[in-house]
């Protein structure tokens, strides 16, 4: 179970950086599609990220 979030944590939060090592021709397939949609890679992958919890 999970501690209730408090206002003032949400205040502080920020977004955090993580380093992968991905396949050369996934990273290429996501920044065509990235380009496609005219979005960054990075944007991209935590869209697909954000979108996969549910």
């Amino acid at each position: 179970m999970e501690a209730p979030v408090r206002a003032s944590d949400l205040l502080r939060r920020k977004p955090q950086r993580v380093t992968a090592t991905l396949p050369w021709h996934l990273v290429q397939n996501l920044q065509q599609r990235a380009d496609f949609e005219g979005r960054s890679l990075s944007n991209l992958i935590a869209h697909l990220l954000e979108a996969s919890k549910g």
